[in-house]
């Protein structure tokens, strides 16, 4: 039983839907809502009609009991209607005197009628309260019990906001097991928020497998104590690397030949696709007696190809020339290079009669752009990450994923792996992302048992590229998310989407998440944006949004028995996202400060050896 059950608070008296009206008892207006009772010998003082608070209705004794949260208390007077929150009807007083309190809240669910004896939540109506059901206040402990976690489940990640005697939790399973979404205002929270679930995730899950993508460098400040030095695997951006060789031909397209005229360039394309193929069929060959025979090698293998012989090829073949006699290949002497077209002129030929040399038409000059596009990405420092010289066959592949998926290689086993892309150049960093999520998915895809290594993926201001409009730069990595949100979860493999636009997500992905946490927003539009994704039930806590403090948030999904305003704990430590504090650095002289270092590693300069 519950330690109010001699002290209703008030009766239903409106039933619509999900709404309820309730008439409050009289005796609370000269008490300000505060309701008293005693439990156990113990004095309980309690406030009736705190928005968000919860609520039991009906008699745990009967079939029909269920569970209400407060949207809202008003004081009416019997000139005075009450007007339904839904049909827009108005509900006459029932008590004649001057002046009366009515609560205004919303059916989130119902208690199993498996169990009389003890309250245990159900999601959804099931059946509807009965006119003049009675309502009772529920105290920290019996909500604390109505919706705890089994041991194991659950994960504390903060208290309810404005009673911190009251934990909030999430169940581990259904938030790493669906796809979830973080949103936030710059400045609310965000980052913190994230920084304090993931230190929870890896203190009590000591097998994780997350990987994050780190756009400024803000996080791995949150990792750096003692307690998670052998936790995280941080990936500096000065030693990033994606072998070009990993990229299918697509994405191959989208970095190294960038905006190049597909039309005018489609003879230079198919070259550029044959010879890659080629290297590719001859690198097979070379480690078939290593790995056995790979049946069928395709453009979009992952398998080395010497980038710097792949130049040396189209240079030649964008030179391509043929005897006129019988259209043989017009090699000099050494079989090294094709003899300079000639026109009309016949010259000498090898054991043969004199001849001309024709260009041929389906190569000479057809690569001029795709040679040099090509050219221009190998020398441009910017993009060193692509070019790793160490790498000589696709054996790496292996000792890549396993640093990448934090899969152990000795006693040592990394849970977090943080990808810094701060120094990736903007117009490539999208694609980069979307080329390790789609290495992240196919490589689920093509293993054995999915439940062996389940993965999380953590994208950090995601509207930059996956966002609601294409374009060319986030084509790759919205199509690649999208497909992981749509299918990602039956192969073990799940999202953190992270973002201070919402309106600016792409709206395929938002739709297939099922946890949201909502942190301050203040800008209108994306305010409009949480309100259509929420429930309409939410009216009354979605409406708080952008007057929320730094760290709360409203949480709503799969996560969580019924949605819920909560403080998130502060991460220890925290991650590097404060403000700069103009008044501090503005109140002292700048001393000794080295403009050199600056410019140095502006022009990435080297330290001599």
């Amino acid at each position: 039983m519950i330690a109010s059950k001699d002290n209703p608070f008030g009766q239903v008296i409106s039933v619509s839907g999900m709404n309820l009206i309730i008439e409050l008892n009289k005796d609370l207006l000269q008490r300000n809502l505060e309701q008293q009772f005693t439990n156990n010998g113990e004095i309980l003082k309690m406030f009736v009609g705190i928005v968000g608070d919860i609520f039991l209705i009906g008699d745990l004794e009967s079939n029909n009991v269920h569970y209400g949260i407060f949207e809202e208390v008003k004081l009416v007077s019997t000139f005075e209607e009450i007007l339904n929150p839904i049909n827009g009807m108005q509900e006459q007083s029932s008590n004649n005197d001057k002046n009366k309190a009515v609560a205004i809240a919303k059916i989130i669910g119902y208690q199993d009628k498996s169990s009389q004896s003890s309250l245990k939540f159900q999601r959804g109506i099931g059946h509807y309260p009965r006119f003049n059901s009675k309502c009772y206040l529920l105290t920290s402990n019996e909500k604390k019990s109505l919706f705890s976690l089994s041991e194991g489940q659950g994960l504390k990640i903060g208290n309810v906001a404005g009673l911190q005697s009251e934990e909030v939790a999430i169940h581990i399973d259904k938030f790493l097991g669906k796809h979830s979404v973080i949103l936030g205002s710059t400045g609310s929270g965000k980052s913190s928020t994230v920084a304090s679930i993931l230190q929870k995730i890896l203190k009590q899950y000591q097998y994780s497998h997350i990987l994050f993508f780190d756009l400024h460098d803000e996080y791995s400040a949150a990792f750096q104590s003692e307690e998670f030095s052998n936790k995280v695997n941080k990936i500096n951006a000065s030693s990033f690397k994606l072998p070009y060789w990993l990229l299918n031909f697509e994405e191959f397209q989208s970095i190294f030949l960038g905006d190049i005229d597909n039309s005018k360039n489609s003879d230079g394309i198919r070259i550029l696709k044959e010879q890659i193929l080629e290297l590719k069929e001859n690198e097979h060959e070379s480690i078939r007696g290593q790995v056995g025979l790979i049946e069928k090698i395709s453009i979009n293998s992952p398998i080395y190809f010497d980038i710097d012989k792949l130049l040396i090829e189209l240079v030649k073949l964008n030179k391509r020339t043929y005897w006129k006699s019988d259209n043989e290949l017009a090699w000099n002497e050494d079989g090294t290079d094709y003899i300079a077209g000639t026109g009309a002129t016949k010259i000498d030929r090898p054991d043969k009669d004199k001849d001309q040399v024709i260009q041929d038409p389906s190569y000479y000059g057809k690569l001029n752009q795709v040679i040099e596009k090509i050219q221009s990405i190998r020398n441009d420092r910017r993009f060193t990450f692509l070019f790793t010289g160490k790498v000589t066959n696709s054996l790496f592949l292996k000792d890549y994923l396993l640093n990448l998926l934090s899969i152990p290689t000795s006693e040592e086993q990394h849970q977090l792996t943080i990808l810094d892309l701060s120094k990736i150049p903007s117009e490539v960093t999208p694609i980069i992302i979307g080329v390790l999520s789609r290495i992240c998915f196919e490589f689920k895809l093509w293993e054995d048992d999915s439940k062996t290594l389940p993965f999380y993926l953590v994208f950090e201001e995601a509207h930059n590229y996956i966002p609601k409009e294409s374009t060319p730069n986030t084509k790759l990595p919205k199509k690649y998310i999208e497909r992981i949100a749509k299918e990602g979860r039956k192969y073990g493999i799940t999202q953190l989407i992270i973002s201070q636009r919402p309106s600016d997500l792409s709206s395929t992905i938002i739709s297939q998440c099922s946890n949201f946490f909502v942190l301050r927003v203040t800008n209108p539009e994306d305010q409009s944006f949480i309100r259509h994704v929420l429930p309409d039930h939410l009216s009354a806590l979605t409406n708080m949004i952008p007057l929320f403090q730094n760290g709360e948030a409203l949480i709503v999904g799969e996560c969580v028995p019924l949605p819920i305003k909560g403080i998130i704990e502060r991460p220890c430590p925290a991650p590097n996202s404060n403000d700069i504090s103009f008044t501090e650095a503005w109140s002292k002289p700048l001393e000794l400060y080295d403009i050199t270092n600056t410019i140095y590693r502006w022009w990435d300069v080297k330290e001599n050896e």
